[in-house]
């Protein structure tokens, strides 16, 4: 839903840097009208008036509907007017107040959102040809308000209001056999501000109350939430297919050659919340901090060659206080980083994937430690995670086939259901709650696993593949491990009281019979695990299983 309206909304605000040729404002409409149905809206005019070199549209509805009826977003401009400058250029100007809706279902029931798009100061110019056309414009302020939200009979405020200050965009647009676009933007920053009360009232009592007929009700939850982020930069290409709607078949516009690309990045953000609440028995309740980050840079592609979503976010930091807690929970996290890559369309022949995550210098503050380890038993150094895997897979049907999307949301409900009946002490098959799967993977590489924390330390990587019986759960292959520290991390235990001193012959044993001690000596210990075709397993040559 968020994604529909910033694209809804950068789309009327899009440019590009002028370029040579004349072009009229019925064109430039026209190049508007074909962008957005380009990306699955639907544009209809209420009245039109053309008069010489000036174009003026009133009530000018920019929609979206979801498959299913499950969603509709919708803009409506009072007014947008087009005026040739006498140079070959349209200078475009909207009306400062653009109403909008969101329809949504959630659990069943309808949901409205109301609100409106402001925009202060703004001008958009474009110059060009009809088939070669570029978009230049800046904003000095674009607000996006939420202000209700229906349920069924409810109407409540929704205060909650997204600001961007100094908004330039550039996009060029060319029209061919299909619609190739460039853009470029840049904002000083984004403000967030919410404040949302009487959060646990659904309507059925008295509002601000929390009575909802029942005795010992947790009273309403307030949240008050505000940010921002600064230095915003982004930039994206893609070719949209003129044929084809990717809001009703997503595979089908990939086929037909839907591929846009695009990074975003932002510099420093702080984002404060405070939650307060009253329980049952009266009392209050708070939790208020703040969450912070020195900067973040996401990529992302999808095209019939697959999706990729890459990213890394640099020095975050947070601290909460909680009601009952004798210290605020504080932590920082040096970096973190993503990479997603899979394919998306359906194919007999395997397709490379990638599932990568890294957590580094993850530090908890000491009144987190001092909570069950007052003493400093344990190394308290900063802990790291890192995920990476790479190999081949075939997807048996289209990830965005809407029979699988049907056929997931089925096997949704007759969990529901399964969930209802087992209430009831009624038995729940499993079967009836299988969600498909298209994954069918044929090689995997597992070039990293290491997780480092309380003084010990795993690092694994090895390759498996899929057999020639094709039997997916009997994987064949070699992977190995190394762990460090680990005795010393059981005594420490033993010393903290969380495991027994009886039960730690037990647990060295079990270590004992998956691996060996290094080489080098030392607390460190070492495992080959081999796979073989049926479904034997040897650790360090010895049959497990």
């Amino acid at each position: 839903m968020f994604l529909r309206t910033a694209t809804s909304t950068l789309a009327v605000l899009a440019l590009t840097v002028p370029a040579f040729g004349d072009v009229s404002p019925a064109e430039v409409w026209q190049n508007w009208i074909e962008y957005y149905q380009a990306n699955g809206y639907n544009v209809t005019e209420g009245t039109r008036e053309e008069a010489g070199d000036t174009l003026v549209l009133r009530d000018v509805a920019i929609t979206y509907a979801a498959p299913g009826d499950e969603l509709d977003l919708r803009f409506v401009a009072p007014e947008i007017s087009l005026l040739a400058t006498g140079d070959g250029r349209v200078r475009t100007t909207l009306a400062d107040t653009i109403p909008m809706s969101v329809r949504f279902t959630d659990d069943g029931e309808d949901v409205t959102l109301t609100g409106a798009l402001t925009l202060r100061d703004s001008e958009i110019v474009t110059s060009g040809s009809a088939e070669d056309m570029t978009h230049d414009s800046r904003m000095g302020e674009v607000s996006l308000a939420l202000q209700t939200m229906q349920t069924g009979a409810t109407t409540r405020d929704l205060p909650v209001t997204m600001t961007v200050a100094n908004l330039t965009s550039r996009q060029h647009v060319t029209r061919t056999d299909a619609m190739r676009f460039d853009v470029e933007m840049a904002a000083e920053r984004v403000n967030l501000d919410a404040d949302l009360a009487d959060l646990d009232d659904a309507g059925t009592g008295d509002a601000g109350t929390g009575d909802d007929g029942g005795e010992g009700s947790d009273g309403p939850t307030r949240v008050k939430l505000s940010g921002v982020v600064n230095d915003l930069r982004g930039a994206s290409t893609g070719v949209m297919p003129l044929d084809a709607d990717p809001g009703t078949d997503m595979a089908a516009a990939l086929r037909a050659g839907l591929d846009v690309s695009g990074n975003l990045a932002a510099g420093a953000g702080r984002f404060e919340l405070d939650v307060t609440r009253t329980d049952a028995e009266g009392q209050p309740e708070n939790v208020a901090g703040h969450y912070t980050v020195e900067g973040t840079d996401v990529s992302f592609g999808f095209g019939p060659d697959g999706l990729k979503y890459q990213g890394a976010i640099d020095s975050t930091a947070a601290e909460f206080t909680v009601t009952g807690l004798p210290a605020p929970i504080s932590y920082s996290m040096a970096e973190t980083t993503f990479d997603v890559q899979m394919p998306v369309l359906k194919s007999d022949e395997p397709a490379p994937f990638k599932l990568a995550y890294s957590i580094g210098g993850l530090s908890l503050a000491d009144g987190i430690w001092d909570l069950f380890d007052p003493q400093k038993v344990l190394p308290r150094a900063p802990a790291s995670l890192d995920i990476d895997v790479t190999g081949l897979m075939r997807l048996t049907m289209d990830l965005f086939d809407p029979a699988l999307a049907k056929a997931a949301e089925a096997a949704g409900d007759d969990a529901a259901g399964d969930d209802a009946a087992g209430s009831d002490g009624m038995d729940a098959t499993d079967d009836d709650a299988a969600t498909p799967n298209p994954f069918e993977p044929t090689e995997i590489s597992l070039n990293k696993i290491a997780l480092s924390a309380v003084g010990a330390s795993f690092d694994s990587s090895g390759e498996l593949r899929v057999p020639e019986s094709g039997e997916m759960t009997q994987p064949v292959g070699t992977l190995n491990a190394r762990i460090e520290g680990v005795n010393g991390l059981i005594d420490r235990l033993v010393q903290l009281g969380v495991l027994n001193s009886d039960e730690v012959a037990g647990y060295r044993m079990m270590l004992a019979m998956f691996a060996r001690p290094a080489p080098e000596g030392g607390d460190a210990l070492v495992s080959e695990f081999e796979f073989r075709e049926g479904g034997e397993i040897f650790a360090n040559g010895q049959q497990v299983k």
